[in-house]
C-alpha cells in the first residue's frame, strides 16, 4: 500500500526586534569604548611628542645661551623684570696690561701679546672695547672710569702691543693681577613671540633696555615651546 508523505516548508530563522535592539546597544557600547581608548592613546602620544619637543628645544636653548654666558664679563649677566631676556657683555680676549693710565688721561695703553701672535691685535676694532676690573653690574654698564674704546692696535715688538683708544681715558683703579679684558657691546637673548632671538650693538645702558629698543634681532630658535603649569604650549 502506498504511503503519502507530506513535507512542510522550513521556517527561516531570524532575529527578533528585541535581539536587534540588544545587538545595536552592545555594538554602540563597544564602539564608544574603542573610540575612547583610541582617542586617549592618540592624545597621550601627541602630549608625549610635545613634551619631547619641548625638552629638546629647552636643551638647545640652554646650550646656546650657556655657551655665550660662559664667555661673559664677570658681573655683567642680568635678567629683565619680565624674565624673558638675559643680557651680558661678551669677552673676546683677555691678557695682562703693562702700562695703564690711572693718574692722567691718555689715549694709549700697552699689553702683553707675543710678537708672532695676533690673537688680540688681529681683532676687528669695530665696537671693540677694553675693560679693567669693574666691580659690579653698575660699573660694567656705566663704563665710566674702567672702560675705553679701541681705535687700532700697534705692535711694539717683543711681547708688547699698544692699544690706541678713541679718546683720552683714565682708569679708576688697577687690577691686582693686571688683567685686561677686550669686550664687545652687550648682548641680549630673549624669548619673543615663541622665538629665541639674539640682540646686540644697541650700546651700553645702565638700565636694561626694552626689547623694542634693541633693534633688529637674529633668530636662534623658532617655534619655541613654552610651559604652562606643566602643560606644553606653542604660543
Amino acid at each position: 500500500m502506498a504511503h503519502l508523505s507530506i513535507s512542510y516548508p522550513k521556517q527561516n530563522s531570524g532575529f527578533t526586534l528585541v535581539e536587534l535592539i540588544l545587538v545595536i546597544v552592545l555594538l554602540g557600547i563597544v564602539g564608544v569604548t574603542i573610540t575612547t581608548l583610541y582617542s586617549k592613546t592618540i592624545q597621550g602620544y601627541l602630549e608625549g611628542e610635545a613634551r619631547i619637543t619641548m625638552s629638546a628645544t629647552a636643551r638647545q636653548s640652554l646650550d646656546r645661551v650657556g655657551r655665550e654666558v660662559r664667555e661673559a664679563m664677570p658681573a655683567s649677566v642680568r635678567v629683565n623684570a619680565t624674565q624673558d631676556c638675559v643680557e651680558f657683555v661678551p669677552i673676546v680676549g683677555a691678557t695682562r696690561y703693562i702700562n695703564l693710565p690711572t693718574t692722567q688721561p691718555q689715549n694709549t695703553l700697552t699689553f702683553v701679546e707675543p710678537d708672532a701672535s695676533t690673537e688680540i691685535s688681529g681683532l676687528n676694532t669695530t665696537n671693540l672695547y677694553v675693560m679693567v676690573i669693574p666691580l659690579n653690574q653698575n660699573e660694567v654698564y656705566n663704563t665710566s672710569g674702567h672702560f675705553g674704546q679701541i681705535a687700532s692696535f700697534t705692535k711694539l715688538g717683543g711681547n708688547e702691543t699698544q692699544a690706541n683708544l678713541t679718546a683720552n681715558t683714565r682708569f679708576n683703579r688697577k687690577s691686582p693681577q693686571q688683567r685686561l679684558f677686550f669686550v664687545r657691546q652687550p648682548v641680549s637673548i630673549c624669548v619673543t613671540g615663541g622665538n629665541l632671538n639674539r640682540y646686540t650693538n644697541y650700546g651700553f645702558n645702565i638700565a636694561q633696555p626694552a626689547i623694542g629698543a634693541m633693534g633688529a634681532a637674529t633668530l636662534l630658535l623658532n617655534r619655541l615651546l613654552l610651559n604652562n603649569n606643566g602643560t606644553p604650549i606653542n604660543p
